[in-house]
């Protein structure tokens, strides 16, 4: 039978599942034989065995080695990748009704895969993984960019730059998928002019836990538009996001490698900064303080950007006066400094995230515990063996206001009241599992210990941003009740079972919801 439409496959979709159970024990596709995994049998006799990657295929390992940190490259039964929305939904119609009685599995889902391990990619089941979903459009009566969430940041960039001259707002690093960014929130380099990313979202095109494909935006399914701005893989897959494009503009892109000996001035320098912030919405700074493996000292490099291109911007001028190793400063499309902004990947990781009022003295004892989990870890695993890193960046007011301004999101940080620090601290391990064991537990306690300092100075905000966040941390919990409660209420009006709860992935359990 031939399918006319996605409508008509819709209306055959309850008769369709009723029959998948025995499809998948007595009509395996001749084509692929049986696995003897419940999920990948299913989808092989909903006709998608020509889209799984299974360990006996000479793809399965570079799909695995595909994952950005070592520690995340799990390996599923299968690998699922589809290329487009209506394989998808086929995909999790018949997923939704091969549970009971099936045994001990999951579901994962991944875009690019840069979330923490276990986010995006899973052991035992299948891991839905949306690499060959990776398009970009653009529509220019609407001045709609339509992006699909396997797309890294740095095509996107390329792509659209080059078929229409226009940009969205998107992640910095250009190796960043496009899904978990854009339902994590987003900070990016346009937050002070456009909101969060999230915030730039006109519609989302959505694959909900029973197959069935919705449009949520603004006038349809509304409440589900809100929920995902900030929301994670709580709702269903989104298999299209349409952003509000802008003209593509050239930045001013520049990073210094400042002196040994610095870090007081630069501290100084970025509280000044963010203080100013709401008086600079175009210019963005990123600090990191990093080691090296066998370096005993750290170094820092700030990343400053303005997005009109004006490399005669006076916002970097005290950052300027603090002597460098070196220094660049030029125009760049926002798709090259996202090139040359990729983090390497290959490395056993782990990281944490805080946020807090914009304070030097926090800073200041940060940078402190900075160097005394280095000298730790050196002594414990060995100083060739990691790298240390911090990374400090402005979260003013101004990024609120503005999101508020475009109808808000899920991340509560309009509780804020006054200008933060946005930190984010991890270890890369080059060595083995033991020693990144050891690289959790010492990383860890550093986190409790700057959060400990920080209430001491009176400066805690509950804010968990869910990008960087380490899996214990509870970034759904951080956006305040209100919000959590309502997006429970959402969870339970798209996804009664609570299937995306409970069979799928490591962002849900802050919005659990009781299956009826």
């Amino acid at each position: 039978m031939m399918f006319s439409s996605v409508g008509n496959f819709r209306a055959l979709v309850p008769f369709f599942l009723v029959l998948l159970p025995c499809l998948a024990q007595n009509s395996i596709d001749a084509q692929h034989e049986a696995t003897g995994f419940p999920p990948c049998d299913i989808l092989i006799a909903a006709g998608l065995g020509d889209r799984l990657v299974l360990a006996t295929s000479d793809a399965y390992e570079p799909r695995v080695a595909s994952w950005w940190s070592a520690n995340a490259r799990f390996r599923p039964w299968c690998f699922f990748l589809p290329t487009t929305t209506y394989e998808v939904s086929v995909a999790i119609a018949a997923l939704d009704k091969t549970g009971s009685g099936a045994g001990d599995w999951h579901i994962a889902v991944r875009s690019g895969g840069h979330g923490f391990p276990g986010s995006n990619n899973i052991a035992k089941g299948v891991t839905i993984d949306l690499g060959n979903m990776n398009g970009s459009w653009y529509d220019a009566e609407r001045q709609v960019a339509s992006v699909q969430p396997g797309g890294r940041w740095k095509d996107v960039y390329a792509n659209l730059l080059d078929i229409a001259q226009v940009t969205v707002t998107g992640g910095r690093d250009g190796g960043v998928g496009v899904g978990g960014f854009l339902l994590g929130g987003g900070v990016s380099y346009h937050t002070g002019t456009n909101g969060f990313a999230c915030n730039t979202v006109t519609n989302y095109e959505v694959v909900l836990a029973n197959g069935t494909i919705v449009q949520a935006n603004g006038n349809k399914n509304s409440d589900l538009w809100k929920a995902l701005k900030g929301g994670g893989l709580n709702f269903g897959i989104v298999t299209r996001f349409d952003l509000e494009a802008q003209p593509a503009v050239d930045l001013a892109y520049g990073q210094n490698v400042l002196i040994p000996g610095s870090s007081d001035e630069v501290i100084d320098t970025v509280v000044e900064f963010t203080d100013r912030s709401q008086g600079q919405p175009h210019d963005h700074l990123i600090t990191m303080y990093a080691s090296t493996p066998g370096n005993k000292g750290v170094s820092v490099i700030a990343i400053r950007v303005n997005t009109q291109g004006d490399l005669n911007e006076t916002a970097f001028d005290r950052l300027n006066k603090i002597p460098t190793v070196s220094s660049t400063w030029a125009k760049m499309s926002l798709a090259d400094a996202a090139n040359a902004s990729q983090a390497a990947g290959g490395t056993r990781n782990t990281q944490s995230t805080l946020t807090f009022l914009n304070s030097p003295k926090v800073l200041r004892y940060s940078a402190v515990l900075l160097e005394q989990l280095m000298v730790s870890l050196s002594e414990k695993i060995g100083a060739e063996n990691f790298a240390a890193q911090m990374v400090l960046q402005p979260f003013p007011k101004l990024y609120s206001d503005v999101s508020q301004s475009k109808g808000g999101n899920m991340l509560g940080v309009e509780r804020i009241e006054s200008n933060a620090i946005l930190w984010v601290g991890g270890v890369a391990v080059f060595s083995d599992d033991a020693a990144l064991a050891i690289a959790q537990a010492e990383s860890g306690a550093m986190t409790e210990k700057l959060k400990a300092f920080i209430a001491k100075e009176g400066a805690t905000t509950d804010f968990i941003y869910m990008n960087y966040a380490d899996p214990s941390q509870d970034f759904l919990g951080s956006y305040g009740s209100e919000n959590l409660l309502f997006m429970k209420q959402v969870a339970n009006h798209y996804d009664p079972k609570g299937w995306w709860q409970y069979r799928v992935g490591a962002r849900s359990a802050s919005i659990r919801v009781t299956p009826h």
